[in-house]
């Protein structure tokens, strides 16, 4: 037998029952062989990953802290001190509409602070966990 087949390597994944359902009905129904319909997706997908720059965890920051901030209020309303309770909804209120903003801005253009890498141009090296990836 000759050693020169194109397609030496193999290898193996694990997945549930239900991809595996959904893997032979989609194989099933192209009429392909399973490793035809393998290279056509892995040739034909495009996978998107997104990069985010440092607003997303100041973001994150400042979001906690109001957390922090709801429950010393709840502390203070809890243990029956409403005026200083008050006092800290006042000064939290001028955080809480400045975050929200930065927030409603992500939202409303989530790229705006990332990058957008295709995958076929990605180094072999490349880590996504190393590299601040956001999924």
């Amino acid at each position: 037998m000759s050693n020169n087949r194109k397609r030496n390597c193999q290898f193996s994944i694990r997945i549930s029952d239900e991809e595996q359902r959904l893997w032979d009905k989609k194989q099933k129904e192209s009429g392909l062989s399973k490793t035809d319909f393998f290279i056509r997706m892995l040739k034909g997908s495009v996978i998107k990953i997104f990069y985010f720059d440092n607003a997303i965890k100041v973001l994150y920051h400042e979001l906690r802290k109001i957390g922090v901030n709801l429950n010393q209020i709840a502390y203070h309303a809890n243990i029956g001190n409403s005026e200083q309770a008050g006092q800290a909804v006042k000064s939290m209120s001028a955080e809480y509409g400045e975050v929200m903003g930065k927030l409603g801005n992500f939202l409303d253009k989530p790229l705006v602070n990332a990058v957008v890498v295709n995958t076929e141009n990605m180094p072999d090296n490349f880590n996504p966990i190393e590299s601040k990836a956001v999924m």
